[in-house]
């Protein structure tokens, strides 16, 4: 996270002057940032996946879902993004945010992942490579995608959300 205080805020949507008023130095910014992050994402997690649905409406809702949040709020997006990369963010507590990101935004993935492939609905592969690649295709695409349109027009959000739902979901043949 190579960001000055000001543009943390920009992509926060915060003002800069309530942002120094605040806050001493960045750290501090992203730690707030990234907890309220987590937060977002959490209920999103819950509300996708604690239903009576099945593994994959559950999934496809869940991935809907954080897309939009990603959009609308950068810094669930930053969470995500930063977890899966190999260097951690420089905060004081990334641990406790690291296993909070496991226990309560990675594995109930894992488990709806789990529970499609022992019902049949998801192909018969290892789960945990499901897993890395349903988050890394929705990171991976929302990487290019957000970043190239940081003036994204609230018309074309659906449709692009819904096109990369349609290829994770249903693949690339016709």
């Amino acid at each position: 996270m190579n960001m000055e205080m000001g543009d943390i805020a920009r992509k926060a949507g915060l003002g800069r002057g309530t942002v120094y008023h605040y806050y001493n130095n960045k750290i501090s910014l992203i730690e707030d940032l990234l907890i309220e992050a987590f937060e977002e994402a959490q209920k999103i997690t819950m509300e996708t996946l604690n239903t009576n649905e099945s593994p994959l409406i559950r999934l496809e809702q869940y991935a809907k879902c954080q897309l939009r949040s990603w959009i609308k709020q950068p810094f669930v997006f930053i969470l995500f993004k930063n977890l899966f990369q190999s260097e951690p963010i420089p905060i004081q507590n990334y641990d406790e945010l690291l296993n909070n990101f496991q226990t309560h935004l990675y594995s109930p993935v894992t488990q709806a992942i789990e529970e499609g492939i022992h019902s049949g609905q998801f192909v018969s592969i290892q789960s945990e490579t499901l897993v890395k690649l349903f988050f890394g295709t929705l990171i991976g695409t929302a990487t290019s995608y957000i970043g190239k349109n940081n003036d994204l027009d609230e018309a074309d959000r659906p449709n692009w959300i819904d096109d990369v739902i349609t290829v994770l979901f249903k693949g690339l043949k016709a």
